[in-house]
């Protein structure tokens, strides 16, 4: 990734980063990346695409290599009342692919006391329902809270190391406080360290499982056995049935999980501090499922909610059980190490052998872990061929960096060349010519996605015409003569119609044809070459619902496409792997890959349609009458009402903020006098790490800025809180993007309203259809605005919660204040000390690009608790 826009204010980032004299570092050339033309950028073997068929939930629905996601079973009678689980965490191997030299390691969840108990990746899927708790629990139709009793299980010692390379100058992965503070001694924190975090998950803050409420194996030997943060459920401590002892050392965890929420998808992964994108990425991740009765109407043919009158079943039923709410496709991007791994990245047996891992053999999975700058000072032009990334110091404004790059170093973002969908790369599924409905969930560590179908091309491709304007494209196809081309319109395959998000049903559904990415190319447009025209595009971590009518393509095969940019917007053509690519090895990518064969990320998986055609068509007419009837009633109201919502939240006119607002009036739903709140400034920030690497901060943006005072105030993770609630209170926040990658923000605890995007040049862009209801992953685009509402709910629970009482940093010693941002959010100089401190209840929000977060993209988000 490369900077295409010098920061817009010099001063900004002079001021934010220029709070102490550090020398310049001169680092050799190419920062260890070796002579020029070598890099550390490796790509897997060559597989097969489509000869496997893709998991199923449950050991009955396996495909021939024998995976599949495990569903957890509720132990029903341990909490009455509730719906317990015990959750395991060990290390494994599973053959994901026959071209593989060897089954793949993986690190990952399981259920332990299920009649399943084997760990198999993705798994195990916990089905829960929604939860009234004014109703009695399993009754009529309301569901039940879910508890969780979590182990782990990892080997303790150099058996507990993870088996991809840490980075300990990560904040959270390296050096921790003395022990006792004062005085004591101190030590590398564990890599075996793990937690779960329900992510969309609507949870009392001791169960969110936040960076700092990890847990280490119960005979691990450490001075920190547990996160600063952790708390257990309190009525699940003791020496009964489903409780846990409740000491430092005990290696377990409970979790309360009040299910007060709409139908959706969520899933539940690690989040330890320091190694969440390298846990996740390991195997540390499963579904959670949340349905309600309002589904089941539309699915069963039934009307007890009332919203289904005619009886009609309008949401596809896969077969009854789980899959009665449809089938999961989990997307994720992977490299595997090659079997000539020692000339593709000639530093990964070095780690191996330095650190003493038996694993990251071929067919196990590799990361990137050498930064390779772009620019080069020894070289004629001054730049690195094979660099992927700017270096502080050899930039300008110059970062100062304190000391040369890591050995073994975090890269701002893992693009990866395989796509696997439920753990299988390049699978096929087989359908019937009819509707189907898909729980999608874009689950790559760093990869956006822009997802579509086309009729295959010789049987695993998609055909492909010269992007140039010609009278047979549609309107909005590209036609900048990219390399590669376009997909030929005439092969488009069947739209995608997205009922819900990540927050549940949409207001009405949008209907999402196949479209490749396109751009801003409006050279006057302050976002030019933004992305702009797209089809269903997901970054990390969000979720769509989509019904899929395949009854007009009977005995053809599709495929889904995927074309998103990597890093979004800036492409670099290395991290595009596609049929017939160009041969990039002359610049650290990787050879041109052939028909039918990975490596690929542009083909993700094909559905072959075959059987008896039905002869009831799918009523789209019915669908859209019963999704805006389920939204209706099954969500709350907005808070900000548009035109676009449906009655009774509809408004007059839309309320939208422009670049220089820094109010919002609008009418709430309900009616009544107009209110007008606040818009909090807060902003994304591009700069570069104290080892000259970039990264990306969360921040304050200066309120009323103007040309004589814009600031950005950059904050990391350890800085003290600003984004703090009061307990049922609404903000409006106006989020100012100061770089150059679209980022996808996720809420901890919150669900927000967007309310619209605003160029720097004034240009307002409403949220796009499948954006409209309720969000808790959000995109944030270069040199825009964005405004979203939120309001700070808490869920009703069965037991007091404290509040979080911690250190502001807690790897460093009680007292300290060197490490600390040395202003405050007036922009006046500030000395920070390091000192327990009241979070209340503690939450978080940070970039889904886990490279991002990883590197102190990441801020606390509090509320404070009524009295």
């Amino acid at each position: 990734m490369s900077i295409r826009r010098l920061l817009m204010f010099i001063g900004v980032a002079g001021f934010a980063w220029g709070v102490v004299a550090l020398p310049v570092v001169v680092a050799p050339a190419h920062a260890g990346a070796g002579p020029p033309g070598v890099t550390f950028y490796a790509n897997s073997p060559i597989m097969q695409k489509f000869v496997h068929s893709l998991p199923g939930l449950g050991a009955a629905n396996a495909n021939d290599l024998g995976q599949y996601i495990p569903v957890a079973v509720p132990d029903t009678t341990t909490y009455p009342g509730s719906d317990y689980y015990e959750i395991g965490l060990t290390d494994y191997t599973q053959q994901l692919h026959r071209d593989l030299p060897k089954a793949t390691k993986l690190r990952g969840y399981y259920q332990i006391n299920g009649p399943d108990t084997n760990a198999k990746y993705l798994g195990p899927v916990i089905l829960g329902r929604r939860y009234n708790p004014a109703n009695p629990p399993g009754v009529a139709g309301n569901g039940k809270p879910v508890r969780i009793k979590f182990t782990n299980n990892l080997g303790v010692g150099a058996a507990g190391n993870l088996f991809l390379p840490v980075d300990e100058t990560i904040m959270g992965a390296g050096m921790g406080p003395p022990v006792p503070d004062p005085g004591g001694p101190s030590e590398t924190y564990k890599q075996n360290r793990a937690t779960i975090h329900l992510h969309g998950g609507f949870t009392p803050w001791i169960s969110d499982g936040t960076p700092h409420q990890w847990i280490t194996p119960a005979t691990e030997t450490t001075l920190y056995p547990k996160g600063v943060s952790f708390q257990n459920v309190p009525d699940m401590v003791g020496a009964g049935p489903g409780q846990v002892p409740g000491t430092p050392t005990d290696g377990m965890g409970t979790f309360y999980y009040p299910n007060q929420q709409s139908s959706r998808l969520m899933f539940y992964h690690d989040h330890s501090y320091g190694i969440t994108r390298l846990n996740v990425y390991a195997g540390e991740a499963a579904g959670y499922l949340l349905v309600d009765q309002f589904e089941d109407d539309l699915i069963d043919g039934t009307n007890v909610t009332g919203i289904n009158p005619t009886l009609a079943k309008v949401l596809p039923n896969q077969g009854g059980g789980i899959y009665k709410y449809g089938i999961p496709l989990i997307i994720q991007d992977k490299t595997f190490v090659p079997v000539d791994v020692d000339i593709q990245d000639s530093k990964w047996n070095v780690w191996r052998t330095a650190q003493g891992i038996t694993d990251g053999l071929p067919g196990d999975l590799w990361f990137p872990h050498v930064y390779e700058p772009n620019q080069d000072p020894t070289a004629p032009d001054g730049m690195n061929p094979t660099g992927r990334w700017d270096y502080g110091p050899w930039f300008w404004p110059v970062f100062p960096a304190i000391g040369p790059l890591p050995e073994v170093s975090h890269v701002p973002e893992a693009f990866k060349d395989t796509m696997l969908v439920n753990g299988t790369p390049y699978p096929y599924l087989n359908v019937e010519p009819k509707a189907y409905r898909f729980r999608i969930l874009n689950a790559c560590n760093d990869r956006f996605l822009n997802l579509q179908l086309y009729k295959a091309y010789r049987g695993t491709e998609v055909k492909m015409v010269k992007a140039v304007a010609t009278k047979k494209f549609p309107p909005l196809w590209p036609t900048d003569n990219r390399d590669g081309g376009v997909p030929d319109p005439k092969t488009a395959g069947p739209p995608m119609i997205q009922i819900g998000s990540e927050g549940g049903f949409l207001p009405a559904p949008a209907v999402i044809p196949p479209q490749p990415v396109n751009y801003e190319y409006d050279r006057r447009n302050i976002v030019v070459l933004n992305v702009k025209e797209k089809a269903l595009f997901l970054g990390p971590a969000e979720r769509a619902d989509v019904i899929i009518d395949f009854s007009r393509y009977n005995g053809k095969t599709l495929v889904l496409y995927n074309d998103a940019p990597a890093p979004v917007p800036a492409s670099d053509p290395r991290q595009d792997y596609y049929t017939g690519n160009p041969d990039l090895t002359a610049s650290g990518g990787a050879p041109s890959t052939k028909a039918r064969f990975g490596p690929n990320t542009r083909t993700i998986m094909i559905f072959k349609v075959r059987g008896k055609r039905s002869r009831v068509p799918f009523d789209k007419a019915a669908l859209n009458t019963a999704i805006t009837a389920a939204y209706v009633n099954s969500q709350p109201p907005p808070i900000v009402p548009q035109t676009t919502y449906p009655p009774p939240w509809q408004a007059a006119a839309d309320s939208y903020a422009r670049i220089q607002d820094n109010t919002l009036t609008y009418t709430p739903v309900g009616g009544g006098a107009p209110v007008t709140r606040d818009l909090q400034p807060k902003a994304l920030h591009e700069l570069f790490d104290d080892y000259g690497r970039m990264n990306s901060v969360l921040a304050l943006e200066r309120k009323f800025t103007t040309a004589f005072n814009q600031t950005t105030l950059p904050f990391k993770y350890i800085d003290q809180p600003d984004e703090v609630f009061n307990a049922g209170e609404t903000q409006l926040w106006k989020i100012t993007h100061n770089g150059v990658d679209t980022h996808a923000i996720h809420f901890h605890l919150f669900n927000v309203q967007v309310i619209n995007r605003v160029g720097w040049d004034g240009q307002i862009r409403p949220p796009d259809p499948n954006e409209q209801g309720w969000k808790e992953t959000v995109r944030m685009n270069p040199l825009e605005d964005i405004i979203i509402a939120m309001k700070a709910d808490l869920p009703t629970v069965p037991f007091a919660v404290p509040v979080s009482m911690r250190p502001l940093d807690p790897t460093s010693a009680l007292g300290t204040t060197t490490q600390f941002t040395r202003f405050g959010p007036d922009g006046n100089p500030r000395v920070t000390v390091n000192a327990i401190t009241n979070f209340g209840h503690e939450f978080v929000w940070h970039c889904h690009l886990l490279g991002h977060e990883e590197n102190d993209m990441m801020r606390p988000l509090v509320v404070m608790p009524g009295p």
